[in-house]
């Protein structure tokens, strides 16, 4: 491995890194804020004046759920205080998290002494698929990034610390429980990953003391206390964190138990080996029927599929693709790293984590499994050639045409995010333009325009909306949201859902308007009979014509 590393290791390291930043290259500068993104700007924006030590204090402290993410606060306070309200930077420093992950990856894999090539093409593979795209796009997912890079260092550093011959294991195990710690404090879908690899190093750590019991307990010591921190963090995670996403009690799992088993095995194979996979070249024709496939994104697809067909053509020997045998363990492995990562959300039936829209944020570990599976394929399919050099190059070629048509179709869904970004700013202006002094404490609903291009998020509740609009209008007391299926004028009040659940309640009066951006039109709302008014006047069906979309996923362009 030292041998390695000093050599061509580091050019593979840098090549992987390169072609994930490369894969950007389209889209990363028209980027924007979604979401939670408009919130957490109007937070720090507004107490910027404290400094960046004492608002991180403001904001870790402010709010239940991040005392258990202060990984994913400072990430936040830093990246503001670097770049301000700029998003691009911010999307730019997500996509080197992003290049690090993936070199980790190749790391790992290497130190669990799988073939050079293979664990190349894995990581590779990974660094570009579509699976986890909104870790991408969003920066409010962004945590899932730094999440999965400190989880990838922590079972690198752990599997060093393991290795019979290292000169300073205690070391290595130090970063380990120091990485995951950071890990797990930055988001939690890493968890699985890292539980399985503590439980992988402790098994073989029982392996090679069989027949000597006396040196066990010893040997197990790094595992044991690598164990022990991650449950400390994780129990107290649960007790401190109230959107948690395994609040099912153990009794009502058990008692669907089959349906759960069923939907993990759909999600399984959809997942890994259909929607981006035997399904790929469809969503490819249906991201070009949304015109959402740019000249810029086909060149860099077009780049990427040379550079690493002539990486792997000039460098990769022609008996290393590999064989049925091996590709078969390693689809396997893929369907076991793939549970890893869904095993938090196996409670929920409503995780999609094929959608191309916020709901994939949480898939970034399974997706690692999602790539072993791939490139196994790609092994088995190249196997039905009969000559070694025509397996070889046939898997480079294969390799290399599976990079550019992932580059391709994250491009496409980008494109989405980006257009949604556009759209985000023809709204504020017009707000900026048309809307002046309104009471302090003012409710504004936001109407004339759809919440959401394609999977991207334009505005689509108050949890956006509200801190744009202080933004916008420099006036920290108004709240806002948007109108549409899920906003409902009732008889003294009106009330909104978000995934299905109550969500807030405004009350008719001097302080409620509806702005429509399509007629650049301010409505008091004083009555429920103002609201009938201005719905028949402006918006008769109450979804402003938009397509049919639901949260979490958008609207369908798949």
């Amino acid at each position: 491995m030292r041998k390695f590393m000093s050599q061509s290791g580091v050019v593979d390291c840098v090549f992987l890194f390169v072609v994930v930043l490369l894969s950007a290259v389209p889209y990363a500068a028209n980027l924007g804020f979604h979401g939670d993104d408009w919130s957490n700007q109007a937070e720090l924006t507004h107490y910027a004046g404290l400094g960046t030590a004492r608002l991180f204090v403001h904001e870790w402290t402010g709010d239940s759920d991040a005392l258990v993410r202060p990984v994913m606060v400072a990430y936040d306070v830093l990246c503001f205080a670097a770049f301000g309200r700029h998003a691009a930077p911010v999307h730019v420093v997500n996509t080197a998290v992003l290049g690090l992950a993936t070199v980790l990856l190749f790391l790992v894999l290497m130190e669990l002494q799988i073939d050079r090539w293979l664990a190349f093409t894995i990581a590779l593979v990974y660094g570009l698929l579509p699976h986890y795209a909104t870790d991408r796009f969003w920066a409010a997912s962004h945590q899932a990034a730094v999440c999965m890079a400190f989880a990838l260092l922590g079972i690198y550093a752990l599997l060093r610390s393991s290795r019979p011959e290292e000169p300073h294991p205690k070391r290595w195990l130090a970063i380990a429980v120091v990485a995951n710690i950071l890990s797990v404090l930055a988001y939690e879908v890493a968890l699985g990953l890292i539980g399985g690899a503590i439980a992988w190093v402790g098994w073989r750590k029982v392996i090679a003391t069989r027949g000597r019991p006396e040196r066990r307990l010893a040997n197990l010591g790094g595992v044991v206390a690598a164990a022990g921190a991650l449950l400390l963090i994780g129990v107290l995670k649960v007790r401190l964190q109230h959107r948690l996403i395994y609040h099912h009690h153990l009794h009502a799992v058990l008692s669907r138990l089959g349906h759960l088993s069923w939907h993990a095995i759909t999600q399984a194979v959809q997942f890994n080996v259909w929607t981006y996979g035997i399904k790929l070249p469809h969503v490819l024709y249906r991201l070009e029927q949304h015109s959402a496939l740019s000249g810029a994104a086909f060149a860099t697809a077009i780049a990427i599929t040379v550079c690493v067909a002539a990486y792997l053509w000039r460098n990769m020997e022609t008996s290393a693709a590999p064989g049925p045998r091996m590709s078969l363990g390693l689809i396997a492995r893929g369907f076991i790293v793939f549970g890893l990562g869904f095993a938090l959300f196996f409670s929920g039936l409503n995780f999609n984590f094929s959608s191309p829209g916020i709901n994939n944020r949480v898939t970034i570990a399974s997706a690692a499994g999602a790539a072993c599976v791939l490139v196994g394929v790609i092994g088995l399919a190249c196997w039905l050639l009969k000559r070694d050099a025509l397996r070889g190059r046939a898997f480079s070629l294969a390799i290399a045409l599976v990079c550019g048509c992932n580059s391709l179709a994250v491009s496409g869904l980008a494109f989405f995010w980006t257009d949604a970004a556009s759209q985000q700013a023809a709204v504020l202006r017009s707000v900026t333009a048309n809307v002046h002094s309104l009471p302090q404490g003012s409710v504004l609903l936001l109407d004339g325009f759809c919440r959401y291009s394609g999977p991207g998020v334009v505005f689509e509740t108050d949890w956006d909306t509200t801190g744009a609009i202080q933004l916008a209008l420099g006036d920290y007391s108004l709240n806002a949201d948007v109108v549409s299926p899920n906003l409902h004028f009732n008889a003294a009040a009106v009330d909104t859902t978000m995934y299905g659940q109550p969500e807030l309640h405004y009350s008719y009066g001097d302080r409620l308007f509806v702005y429509n951006i399509r007629y650049r039109n301010l409505t008091p709302l004083p009555s429920q009979a103002a609201a009938d008014a201005y719905l028949r006047a402006m918006n008769p069906t109450g979804d402003g014509g938009c397509p049919a979309a639901h949260e979490g996923d958008g609207e369908s362009v798949l």
